[in-house]
């Protein structure tokens, strides 16, 4: 949750729309004389490859456009979270170098560490720590940049949501029906994709039996067996490569659904945290009454 205390109470930090984007990052961590400035020098120091002594180089993988040199990083127009190989510690300054991958976008900011969290064990290019940052100088043109790009975003969010809510309100209003539709959709995606097959089977075998048969001069049984255990061969060699292959993408998939599912669950419970006691009861009131007129009308 992106809450903090201050004096016993809540603050506050989600004071913008946030978006989980990959980007290539590099930072390095700044002395500081207490001034929410970058220094003089700041542009410098972003191209520098051999930083003066005062700078203590601390990098993600090297701004590169590569996929292993990627983070999921959750930003908004106020700050950044992103995941690092160290701690470090709430009221550092950082000197960062921000690349959004989806539209190219390049930012270069200084900003303040604001929490310092272990990160989501589920996440894919993550790193052990959970950095929290506040921008402290970014321009104006970057602001405008970093805006327009996560309006376009969130206008994407949002109609995928919609056509989400969408569906799910089709299933519990007509429930037997979207069950008979979806067991037809898969019932005609799995005829089709065995005719495919078994049509590639068959073209294969055909010309298989020719090729056999013109280049060694054999009779009918003797190519059928030599086709065979072509094809037996060919099986099982796809069978390897798909026995290599589903195993990681179901692995990759399930925790792509658990790191969703956690993010989901943070906001809910950040959600629930800010609301007060007469609104958690109603949102309970309100929630158990549209679950007994559904139950009771409805099924």
């Amino acid at each position: 949750m992106n809450m903090a205390k201050v004096n016993g109470k809540k603050l506050n930090r989600r004071v913008a729309f946030r978006i989980h984007e990959q980007a290539n990052l590099f930072y390095r961590k700044l002395d500081h004389d207490g001034q929410m400035q970058a220094p003089e020098n700041f542009h410098d120091l972003l191209g520098n490859s051999n930083p003066p002594d005062t700078v203590s180089p601390q990098a993600l993988p090297d701004s590169q456009s590569r996929e292993n040199d990627t983070l999921n990083v959750n930003i908004s127009a106020s700050g950044i979270a992103f995941t690092a190989q160290e701690p470090l510690q709430a009221g550092d300054y950082l000197m960062l170098r921000i690349l959004l991958l989806s539209n190219m976008t390049a930012i270069m900011t200084c900003c303040k560490v604001v929490y310092c969290k272990p990160s989501n064990p589920y996440e894919n290019d993550r790193y052990p720590y959970l950095i929290g940052a506040q921008f402290v100088n970014l321009t104006p043109e970057d602001t405008a940049l970093l805006n327009k790009h996560i309006d376009k975003t969130k206008t994407q969010q949002r109609a995928v949501n919609g056509l989400l809510l969408s569906l799910a309100l089709l299933i519990l209003a007509m429930p037997d029906a979207a069950f008979g539709l979806l067991m037809g959709l898969i019932h005609h995606v799995f005829e089709v994709v065995l005719h495919v097959a078994h049509l590639m089977f068959e073209y294969a075998e055909y010309n298989l039996d020719h090729v056999i048969e013109h280049a060694f001069h054999t009779d009918t049984h003797t190519t059928q067996v030599i086709v065979f255990y072509i094809l037996c061969t060919l099986g099982l060699v796809g069978l390897y490569f798909i026995w290599r292959i589903i195993p990681r993408h179901c692995r990759r998939a399930g925790n792509s659904l658990i790191a969703f599912w956690c993010r989901k669950k943070a906001s809910c419970l950040y959600y629930w945290g800010e609301q007060s006691l007469a609104d958690k009861i109603k949102f309970v009131g309100i929630t158990l009454a549209a679950v007994g007129c559904y139950g009771y009308f409805a099924i």
